[in-house]
């Protein structure tokens, strides 16, 4: 039996490839009947007792494929009317980025390339054909989308004077497209955005921290608490994922404690003095 991400692929190749004269825009009523049949497959899932981060993976994955399948007729049509095709990479970034995409959430993209820019510094118009014509298409599907576009340089420097752009980017995600130019960026991004900037970023989170507790309660104790960022809440987990990335390049609590183990095995895990709190 296959994995349900098995199953969403199937269904879009049988259900969402289009004849060679059709365009995504041309097609919307196929590509909403797609989605109101795998988002109630996926409410199904979560009234049959999966957890929640199982059903948001679950959503992340059938945007992945919805994605996939909105730009592949649209690449055709540049090849067919003999357009060069841009190098590009459709990336996923925020939530969205670490495959936990809840109901009703934005969805945020960026379309990352290595094309020159015009005089004018605007992307080529083959990566506009791609850009509109996913972005349209989503939009009359009436869904959110927060979206860039970028080359590598571009992401160097939106990281580097924004923290949560940062956090986004070392969260990204590769959807469909070229890997090289995605590893590319994601390596890019590490020399020049993480290393070196390490302290800052953990004093910039612990500053975000405070504030956001001092807006939406400094208690674990509240009796309505907000789940997301209150005191304990999603944000402040998140929050230690994201600066034990920059201290140690992990990206899970899994890789966390293995890398203590390591570290600890060769006595250069922090140790704490003797009398300090838990």
């Amino acid at each position: 039996m296959g994995t349900l991400a098995d199953k969403i692929e199937s269904d879009a190749t049988a259900k969402l490839t289009l004849p060679e004269d059709r365009q995504p825009a041309d097609e919307l009523a196929r590509f909403k009947a797609f989605l109101k049949l795998e988002n109630s497959r996926l409410q199904m899932l979560h009234k049959s007792g999966a957890s929640g981060i199982e059903v948001c993976r679950a959503r992340a994955t059938l945007l992945d494929v919805l994605l996939r399948h909105i730009l592949e007729p649209i690449q055709a049509k540049l090849q067919a009317e003999k357009a060069p095709l841009p190098n590009f990479a459709l990336v996923a970034i925020g939530g969205y980025g670490r495959g936990e995409l809840n109901p009703f959430s934005d969805i945020d993209i960026m379309f990352l390339h290595d094309t020159e820019l015009t005089p004018g510094g605007k992307a080529k118009p083959q990566i506009g054909a791609l850009t509109d014509g996913l972005l349209y298409t989503l939009w009359d599907l009436g869904m959110k989308v927060g979206h860039s576009v970028r080359t590598v340089e571009d992401c160097v420097k939106v990281a580097n004077s924004d923290m949560q752009s940062k956090t986004s980017l070392i969260e990204a995600r590769l959807v469909t497209g070229n890997s090289d130019l995605f590893e590319r960026m994601r390596s890019v991004v590490i020399a020049r955005c993480v290393r070196g900037y390490e302290d800052a970023y953990i004093q910039a989170r612990v500053a975000d921290q405070a504030s956001r507790r001092a807006k939406f309660g400094n208690s674990p104790f509240m009796q309505e608490p907000n789940i997301k960022n209150g005191c304990g809440g999603l944000r402040d987990y998140q929050n230690l994922l994201w600066m034990a990335f920059f201290k140690y390049r992990t990206r899970t609590l899994e890789e966390l404690a293995e890398k203590e183990a390591r570290l600890r095995s060769r006595k250069l895990w922090p140790v704490r003095a003797p009398g300090a709190g838990a």
